[in-house]
């Protein structure tokens, strides 16, 4: 499937919200593109992506001036994949998902075969490997448990810097301490704002945990607004409020963030409020939400 272009979008002036922590002024980034893309190689209905299906996606997100790629996973072979299709341009952050089973084993397994696999090039385009997303929130996986694996992969990884993924209010002392990098899932949907608030919230919550990484490398590892569900507080779900976040994102430029993500992906439950399939800058037919 060829996605459509994304085109750069006109200034957008962000309104000052209010909130506890004052985040630093939002810029302008110089390329009027996303910083990053979350992906997992998967089609909507759940399929696993061929290599040459990966190779263009790959290549759209280049086009549209998106340059990083984050994973969540070993499946769909897809961090071959993405070595294969990405250039010396392009960085990919690469994952091992984690549940709390015997699978966990063989994600790692997996990541070791294809870090075996990959050329002294290629893996220098890996910027990170993130052990598991969200286990804390979810309670699928303890600290303790977490940071045996972190200090599992981080044999496997070798040079390559290793963390986990999050929410900001659930990171403990210890995972912090084991964490080469950190990245946090935020969603100011989630937060119940208004959408002409949502980046500067978003900036606000990043700001907020900053300290606690103790000077380590941060970043949003999630971020996006859903086309439909339910409205939750003043957070309102709709394809116009996509476009506005995105127009807000790309006016961030002191914090790295992956928009979550790629396509809306029918292949998920759709949660409490029935946005988890609606997250994708695609709809699930590969039309484009975001204004051309």
């Amino acid at each position: 499937m060829h996605l459509p272009t994304l085109i750069s979008t006109a200034a957008f002036t962000l309104a000052c919200t209010t909130g506890l922590v004052q985040a630093a002024p939002i810029q302008a980034r110089g390329d009027q593109s996303l910083y990053g893309i979350t992906y997992t190689a998967r089609n909507s209905n759940g399929s696993c992506q061929t290599a040459q299906e990966v190779k263009q996606y790959v290549q759209d997100f280049k086009t549209n001036g998106i340059m990083n790629i984050r994973t969540y996973s070993q499946e769909c072979d897809q961090l071959k994949n993405i070595l294969s299709a990405i250039d010396g341009s392009m960085t990919v952050t690469a994952a091992v998902w984690l549940d709390g089973s015997s699978k966990d084993d063989e994600e790692i397994k997996q990541l070791k075969s294809a870090l075996n696999s990959a050329n002294p090039s290629q893996r220098k385009r890996i910027q990170s490997i993130m052990v598991g997303n969200e286990v804390l929130f979810k309670g699928s996986v303890s600290s303790e448990a977490l940071v045996s694996k972190m200090e599992q992969v981080k044999k496997v990884a070798q040079d390559i810097p290793v963390g986990t993924v999050d929410t900001p209010n659930t990171f403990t002392s210890s995972v912090i301490q084991a964490c080469d990098v950190i990245g946090l899932n935020i969603h100011p949907y989630f937060a119940s704002v208004d959408i002409d608030q949502a980046g500067t919230n978003m900036v606000k919550q990043y700001k907020a945990f900053s300290p606690k990484a103790k000077g380590k490398d941060l970043y949003v590892a999630e971020t996006g607004w859903p086309s439909a569900g339910k409205t939750k507080g003043d957070a309102v779900p709709s394809v116009s409020n996509v476009q506005s976040y995105v127009k807000q994102l790309k006016k961030i430029s002191d914090v790295k963030y992956y928009y979550f993500e790629a396509q809306d992906s029918n292949w998920k439950e759709g949660g409490n409020d029935g946005v988890e399939t609606h997250f994708g800058l695609y709809d699930a037919s590969g039309k484009s939400k975001v204004a051309l």
